[in-house]
């Protein structure tokens, strides 16, 4: 099949890791000779990166599930650019697509799901089971979520695990420079997370294990890298608890490879995960992980070879698997060899592209013969 013309949509205000995975597939499908554009939010800093790829960026208000005008806006840059395929990532944007895709029969829609948040509401099945074509997700755990409605159907959705570029990561020797900068004593081991600070990210579950993790070895110093709604709130936390003095909020930062040599134990104690870029992008750094066993992790980390997994809102046995890593980096260097070993061979840019690349390449041949998935009545 030729290349093809793809069109993402994604209507956020503020960017994570999902906006920033969708700028470096529309990136890498250019690079195989796709015709790629995005609509989004104006001014949106990961769109520049997308833009700056050779990926046509197109800004534009998204307000409400049905916005007549824009939907009027989706289909005339449908037909304009002869669109293939449109690939969505919020439930609002299968119902603008799906409107303006009334008028283009043969496009196809596929959606992005990172959450497994499905509800049995007229809205979610009308627009899963007549709307939409293909579903992606990261992750098997959230396709067991999704394939547990009955009126869903099972035939719908495809697995493409995350993958990243490793190449950033390959230099593991951290300098003396970013340490300084940030302030971070000389001789303490670093115990970092990097995300969004927000409530599904569990940063006030590591707030609460830092006591006894300090308790069962003093010399450490945490880092928390991101920013969001939260920071406040956490920072008076950690200020009312005393501990203030042993993190360093570090904000947002676009030099993730190093600091990730800076951290000798990544945790992330999330509440709800998909299948976490974080994570990848710790091991593939050589980190060993520490990361709450939910959403997609467990498909990620093996318990006890690249990392530990604990239950979450188990801010115990969190402490305890931290500090076995801080007091034993005969252990940390083990891990860390062992998850970027796993990252090369199962989690690359290269393996996720080929993936995607081929269920659009399907999706879109199947639409256009006519096939459809099995809809269960």
């Amino acid at each position: 099949m030729d290349g093809l013309s793809i069109l993402f949509i994604n209507s956020t205000k503020r960017a994570s890791g999902g906006e920033y995975w969708m700028a470096r597939v529309g990136a890498e499908f250019v690079s195989r000779g796709h015709q790629v554009a995005f609509i989004c939010k104006p001014r949106q800093p990961w769109a520049e990166d997308a833009r700056t790829a050779g990926v046509d960026v197109f800004e534009h208000g998204m307000h409400g599930d049905i916005n007549l005008a824009a939907v009027a806006r989706l289909a005339l840059l449908v037909s304009k650019r002869k669109i293939d395929l449109i690939c969505t990532v919020f439930d609002r944007e299968v119902r603008l697509a799906g409107m303006a895709n009334k008028l283009f029969p043969s496009v196809s829609l596929v959606h992005r799901k990172v959450v497994p948040r499905v509800k049995d509401r007229f809205q979610y099945k009308a627009s899963y089971r007549y709307l939409v074509d293909k579903i992606i997700t990261p992750s098997h755990s959230i396709e067991t979520a999704l394939t547990r409605h009955r009126w869903f159907p099972p035939s719908m959705v495809e697995v493409v695990p995350n993958g990243i570029d490793i190449s950033p990561f390959n230099n593991l020797n951290p300098s003396r420079r970013l340490r300084e900068s940030l302030d971070i004593p000389r001789g303490r081991v670093i115990v970092g997370t990097i995300a969004d600070l927000v409530r599904a990210k569990g940063h006030d579950l590591l707030l609460e294990s830092i006591p006894s993790i300090l308790l069962l070895t003093p010399d450490v110093h945490f880092l928390f890298v991101g920013e969001g709604p939260l920071e406040t709130k956490i920072r008076q936390k950690a200020a009312q608890m005393g501990i203030s003095d042993r993190i360093t909020f570090a904000g947002f930062r676009r030099d993730i490879p190093e600091i990730l040599r800076h951290i000798d134990v990544f945790v992330l104690p999330s509440r709800s995960e998909g299948a976490s870029l974080a994570v990848l992008e710790a091991m593939a750094a050589g980190r060993p992980v520490v990361v709450s066993d939910v959403g997609g992790n467990s498909e990620l980390v093996i318990h006890g070879l690249n990392g530990f997994l604990f239950p979450r809102r188990d801010p115990v046995l969190l402490a305890e698997q931290v500090a076995l890593l801080v007091v034993n980096p005969r252990l940390r260097r083990k891990m860390g060899l062992e998850g970027r070993k796993w990252v090369e061979r199962e989690f690359t840019l290269d393996r996720m592209i080929t993936r995607l690349e081929s269920v659009f390449q399907r999706t879109v041949r199947e639409k256009r013969h006519g096939k459809k998935n099995s809809r269960k009545k």
